[in-house]
């Protein structure tokens, strides 16, 4: 009986011919592959990442750059209106929409350290806390700026560096346009290198921490200069520590001071806010103030100076974060302030000696925590330098805080501190004792003496102490034999090839080597060439021969060389029998 194979179904070719199985399980693969075609047709694309890819086109990135600048110089200018209405409705005067806006425009070029002059003054003491919101801001921007380009240092770091410099100083020039009659900035080309250099240094900072630094960076830095990096970080946060502190009990010391100042010139409630305001805007100034009189260089105002060795009486200026400056006396333990920043440089150069290889070489010790002093010592100097200036020509101008002796200061008390703690050790090794040459050359001869015993082995030593006193027991055998036989004494008179460094050795009539205990003068009563027997006993200057004449036989009346390593052979009785 023959079969036949099962045709496919009527109207569908032989690959869609519907499946085997009950109706109901049919009908739920097909709803399950009609939803699964409707949502790989509803898919969403991929979200795009935050880092970009970097293949856009040119007006994509110059859009990227528009953004991130002109975000950056208006967000700033936008957080600065509602200081400056605040200040102005503080000091009494009408707050205004308008007014404010133009209160904000000095307090910008403030923010990018351009001095300016009211009514011809000049007014240079700024306050630094709004260049550090500044420059935390463009430092934001450049970074959302260089990912969404691509995150590549060669390629999208330098445009972003050089549009946030490059719109800073135009608006800044633009920004001295717009100040009110009675303001004016002392010297436009200044305040557009200033801004420039504030901005492109912001966006340098963000640009780098979120790039990384290039390659050849990292292959210079491996070695000394990254652990001088390492030093001066800890060195730098050890000085802010220390300017903290100093400020910290200050101010505790002079409260009653502050407190008193602050109710005079704000006698109200509303004063008082800003008043407060202004304090914290400067607040940064006395903290470098704190860092410049505890290296020592102190704080000037006017003719009114201050530091740990001494003060100069003079009138300060009625705001709370300048009467804190000690102008009529200081403690005699005020000096003792000197000592923060040694203990500083100790630190930055443990962090250098840590971050050095076991193996490194002397110079690298050295030169690693010299380079970290230096930078913390410029990094001091130039804050130094940006918070003083000019105070509108009367009785408080200048205020300065003294950056080249700030920059002294720190080179000396961070940088030898910094020097010994990271080579101190290594350096001890190369520097004399003293004492004269003479006697440094016994020394050497000496550890060198001490340098062969320890690389000796044990068998080497062994051999050495066996064969040291070979010649002179050869001498007491020969004086042993009362009958001049040599039958019984079968050694060969010959030189040890072994001989202890420091003492010499005399031939003997007898052939025998034989050793001077006291040195290398010989007796100038003794003839080697006499032929008189009697003379093997002779061992130098120091009276040690054997009377042969007198010797009855008796082992105990011969007498050694002092020798307590020399071993006696035994006397042959039988001879005597």
């Amino acid at each position: 009986m023959s079969t036949t194979p099962p045709r496919p179904a009527r109207g569908r070719p032989a690959s869609r011919a519907r499946s085997t199985g009950s109706a109901p399980e049919r009908s739920r693969g097909g709803r399950a592959t009609a939803v699964a075609d409707r949502e790989r047709g509803r898919r969403r694309p991929a979200r795009t990442p935050t880092r970009g890819t970097g293949t856009g086109t040119g007006l994509d990135r110059l859009r990227i750059l528009l953004v991130a600048t002109m975000g950056a110089v208006l967000a700033g200018y936008t957080m600065l209106v509602p200081v400056a209405a605040l200040l102005t409705g503080t000091g009494g005067v009408a707050v205004t929409a308008d007014g404010a806006l133009a209160t904000a425009v000095p307090l910008w070029l403030a923010a990018h350290l351009i001095p300016v002059a009211v009514d011809g003054r000049p007014f240079g003491v700024l306050p630094l806390l709004p260049t550090l919101v500044v420059v935390a801001l463009v430092a934001f921007c450049s970074r959302w700026a260089v990912l969404r380009l691509g995150g590549r240092v060669r390629h999208d770091a330098g445009a972003v560096v050089a549009s946030q410099a490059g719109a800073a100083a135009a608006l800044a020039v633009l920004a001295g346009a717009l100040l009110p009659r009675d303001m004016a900035v002392t010297a436009p080309w200044a305040s557009m290198i200033g801004a420039g250099l504030v901005a492109g240094a912001a966006a340098g900072i963000g640009v780098v921490h979120t790039c990384g630094a290039p390659a050849a960076w990292k292959r210079v830095l491996a070695g000394w200069p990254g652990a001088a990096l390492a030093g001066a970080r800890v060195a730098a946060a050890a000085l802010l520590l220390v300017a903290a502190l100093v400020l910290t009990v200050a101010l505790l010391a002079s409260a009653s001071d502050v407190a008193d100042t602050a109710e005079r010139i704000a006698p109200g409630a509303w004063a008082g806010v800003g008043v407060l305001v202004l304090s914290i805007g400067y607040l940064p100034n006395a903290l470098i103030g704190a860092l410049s009189w505890a290296l020592g260089a102190g704080v000037s105002v006017g003719i009114a100076r201050s530091g740990p060795f001494g003060v100069e009486p003079g009138p300060l200026p009625p705001f709370p974060p300048a009467v804190v400056l000690p102008v009529t006396t200081v403690p005699t333990a005020a000096v003792l302030v000197v000592l923060l920043p040694v203990v500083a440089g100790a630190l930055g150069g443990i962090a250098c000696r840590r971050a050095l290889a076991d193996d490194a070489p002397v110079v690298d010790r050295v030169v690693a925590p010299a380079l970290a002093a230096v930078v913390v010592a410029v990094g001091a100097a130039v804050p130094a330098a940006l918070a003083g200036g000019a105070l509108a020509g009367g009785p408080y101008d200048p205020v300065s805080f003294h950056p080249w002796a700030v920059l002294g200061c720190a080179l000396l008390l961070v940088g030898i501190p910094a020097v010994l703690t990271c080579a101190g050790t290594e350096l001890a090794r190369h520097v004399p004792m003293g004492g004269t040459g003479r006697s440094r050359t016994a020394v050497d001869r000496a550890r060198a003496a001490r340098d062969r015993r320890r690389g000796s082995t044990v068998g080497e030593l062994v051999e050495r102490r066996r064969t040291a006193g070979a010649p002179a027991r050869r001498a007491d055998a020969a004086r042993d034999d009362d009958g001049g036989h040599d039958d019984l004494h079968p050694y060969y008179d010959a030189v040890t090839d072994e001989e202890e460094p420091g003492r010499t050795t005399t031939r003997r009539v007898d052939g025998s080597a034989g050793r001077d205990p006291a040195g290398d003068d010989e007796d100038p009563g003794h003839d080697p060439d006499d032929g008189d027997s009697d003379d093997t006993g002779d061992h130098g200057p120091d009276g040690r021969r054997a009377d042969r004449d007198t010797d009855d036989g008796d082992p105990s009346d011969r007498r050694t060389d002092g020798r307590t390593d020399r071993i006696t052979r035994p006397r042959d009785r039988s001879r005597d029998d």
